[in-house]
């Protein structure tokens, strides 16, 4: 295993030794190889269509030679039939109307054919005009036909036997029509056609000049139902040049793609590249502009990255230190806000407290610590988020409700007993929701002070997502509120404050346990 690891890490230090533009031209021919391969096995199998095509058309030219000499056969046997059918027992040397027959039928066809009609004693009593029948070497069974290839002539004779062998119908292709019945229908360049039956064997076709057999292919296709043969031999074109530059070309195009890719990546990336490198070191190091090269042959981009990056460092320097000035002043600006907000504030409920204490009435004092509750809400909203200022986004809501829990106890009217306890969770809001949660719970606090004199609050904060709690504000003493004249107003103000949150307010066990939802950061 050591062994193994090792020569693995001696591997990795090799290639990492490599130069770059080594990397990249081995990188870029490993890359094109795919598609040069592709391009080569379609190259190959495109010559090996088109050589097939021309198999392929010698084929049907074959084929299409041998079924027209069976078309021809096939009818001379037809028209054989016929005249031995209409003359089976007659003289024909006493019959014209045999030989007129016999004639009729040879004129049909638009090639040359010799018929005759032999008795069952073997006499050509009936030929056509200028026919001497030769010997019959096969005798065909009863209503059967044979047909037989003179290996000498090249010409082909057709038996054809009557009812218990007589008479005997002979039709001969000479050797001009079997060769013009035999012609491919398109020539080529060379090739030849020879029949075969059994041993006998004859060239109709010969060779047009001398061919090398190592190039010869040939084509067996069978005639008049397999007793003759017809093999057509032609000779094999090998690959064209055109051909074997397409093959060649694939392998061509990917050593110069990989070559010209190597030298352009070289010229144009990696020499500039590292001129940049070392003008961004000295650069680094010891400030100043930035020296390139003038390369014309390396990438202007290049070149104008470098002048970008010079321009986009004194940009940056420029705009840092205009940031880092913005910045103190902002914070100078925002302490600035917070402390003149909350030094209004404290002056007002001071106001507030002055005049509560000189209220005439007590229905006047009561108004006026009213109004001081909601000025405390909102200046312990305000100095908790001035603490908050410097550390976190928002502020948390646990110290928040404590402290506003405490000043709603120390701010009841002598003759209210008032306990809260608070289980809130340790989360942060931001100063859009302390404020009006701060509110909601300081009207609740009021309305509940207003219906006993003994009030018992629990205030709970609890998470229900990754990013929203529930605000629970539970009190007994809730329970007869409705039936005060100062309900609607408060349900009014709670409602819109609910409204402020973007959340409902609910209401649940006969009025003493309000809940409501929030976000948290």
């Amino acid at each position: 295993m050591t062994s193994g690891n090792g020569s693995h890490t001696h591997l990795r230090t090799r290639l990492a030794a490599l130069p770059t533009g080594l990397k990249m031209l081995i990188l870029l021919s490993l890359a094109l190889l795919p598609l040069g391969l592709v391009a080569i096995v379609s190259s190959i199998q495109a010559a090996d269509g088109a050589r097939e095509s021309r198999n392929s058309g010698a084929r049907l030219l074959a084929e299409a030679s041998a079924r027209q000499l069976t078309d021809a056969i096939d009818r001379t046997e037809i028209s054989l039939r016929a005249a031995t059918t209409a003359f089976p027992s007659v003289h024909p040397a006493s019959d014209a109307g045999c030989m007129l027959t016999l004639d009729a039928l040879a004129a049909i066809e638009d090639y040359e054919v010799q018929y005759a009609i032999i008795d069952d004693i073997h006499d050509a009593n009936c030929v056509s005009e200028g026919f001497m029948p030769p010997p019959i070497p096969v005798l065909p069974a009863e209503q059967a036909a044979a047909v037989s290839l003179n290996a000498e002539d090249g010409s082909v004779m057709l038996v054809v036997s009557g009812p218990m062998q007589h008479p005997i119908g002979m039709a001969v292709l000479p050797p001009e029509t079997v060769r013009a019945l035999s012609e491919p229908a398109e020539l080529i360049d060379q090739f030849s056609i020879s029949l075969i039956q059994d041993d006998a064997e004859h060239v109709v076709h010969p060779w047009r000049s001398e061919v090398d057999e190592r190039n010869v292919d040939q084509l067996h296709e069978a005639v008049a139902d397999g007793q003759l043969t017809l093999v057509m031999a032609y000779n094999a074109v090998p690959l064209r040049p055109a051909e074997r530059l397409s093959v060649a070309l694939p392998i061509l195009m990917w050593l110069a793609a990989a070559v010209l890719g190597w030298i352009a990546v070289g010229r144009l990336l990696l020499t500039p590249l590292s001129h940049l490198r070392r003008a961004v070191i000295e650069h680094g190091a010891y400030g100043g502009d930035f020296e390139l090269s003038d390369d014309p042959i390396s990438a202007i981009e290049i070149r104008d990255l470098g002048r970008a990056f010079d321009e986009a460092v004194v940009q940056l320097r420029d705009n840092e230190v205009k940031l880092a000035a913005g910045l103190t002043e902002q914070t100078r600006l925002t302490r600035e806000v917070h402390h003149r907000v909350k030094n209004n504030l404290q002056i007002v409920a001071s106001l507030l407290s002055l005049h509560a204490r000189s209220a005439k009435s007590e229905d006047s004092a009561a108004a006026y610590a009213s109004i001081q509750r909601r000025v405390d809400a909102l200046a312990i909203v305000q100095r908790n988020l001035f603490a908050e200022l410097d550390k976190a986004e928002g502020l948390p809501i646990r110290p928040v409700l404590a402290e506003l829990a405490s000043g709603l106890q120390q701010s009841a009217p002598p003759d209210t007993r008032i306990a809260i306890t608070l289980d809130v969770a340790a989360i942060r809001v931001g100063q859009d929701i302390a404020a009006p949660v701060a509110f909601l719970v300081t009207e609740l606090v009021e309305l509940a002070m207003l219906c006993e004199k003994n009030v018992d609050i629990a205030i709970a904060v609890t998470t229900l997502s990754e990013d929203c709690a529930q605000l629970c504000l539970i009190a007994p003493a809730l329970e007869t509120a409705s039936i005060r004249p100062e309900s609607v107003r408060y349900q009014r103000v709670t409602e819109g404050l609910a409204r402020q949150l973007r959340s409902a307010l609910h209401e649940t066990e006969k009025g003493t346990r309000f809940c409501i939802e929030i976000p948290y950061l």
